[in-house]
């Protein structure tokens, strides 16, 4: 057999070598992209507040490739947590739909405006306040009781800068998401007092 004749069955050998090792990697790519993990899904529909339980969940086997660090694996149990959105039947369970902590007892902060008079002159951010209602006078009328709106709130920012322009001070206050409609409402007429909170 001469040189042509030997390279030619060499580059033919190479050749056949380089196909078939292409082929078996697109076959294990085509296997590792296929697998299938068991992940958690509701099985009905679930409002945003509610606390889950093992009724309201099944388990489904899926392949999400890219995808599967946003849905909760059967290896990490949502049961016991809080649903932030709405989640629909047969829906995979989303890491970003679920708290440890309810709704009601998440907290946001609200910006209010007070006058410089109704907050401790030496108070600083990060202290524990209960925020006071104090109504104003509306002619003949028997001026209402003042009422505790919001206790345990904290005093997230203050600018005291605002006050060299008027008489109010601008804050940022910490509360409770059930308190903010109470806080809120608070501020349509009357006077808010912060009061340093010991408790």
């Amino acid at each position: 057999m001469n040189n042509s004749s030997k390279a030619s069955q060499t580059r033919i050998v190479v050749a056949v070598s380089l196909f078939a090792a292409a082929l078996i990697s697109a076959m294990a790519l085509s296997a590792l992209g296929n697998q299938s993990d068991t992940y958690w899904i509701a099985s009905s529909n679930l409002a945003p507040g509610v606390q889950i339980n093992e009724s309201n969940l099944s388990q489904v086997q899926v392949s999400l490739g890219a995808s599967s660090s946003e849905y909760l694996p059967k290896d990490t149990s949502p049961i016991g947590t809080f649903v932030l959105r709405e989640i629909s039947q047969g829906e995979l369970i989303s890491v970003n739909a679920l708290s440890d902590t309810a709704l009601e007892m998440r907290s946001e902060q609200v910006p209010i405006s007070v006058r410089s008079s109704d907050i401790p002159n030496d108070i600083e951010i990060g202290e524990a306040v209960n925020i006071y209602w104090i109504p104003e006078a509306m002619g003949v009328e028997k001026i209402a009781e003042p009422k505790l709106v919001v206790s345990g709130a904290y005093l997230r920012s203050i600018d005291r800068k605002s006050a060299n322009f008027g008489t109010d001070v601008a804050l940022s206050i910490s509360v409770f998401s059930q308190d903010i409609f109470k806080l809120l409402s608070a501020t349509v007429n009357g006077r808010l007092v912060l009061v340093r909170s010991n408790g």
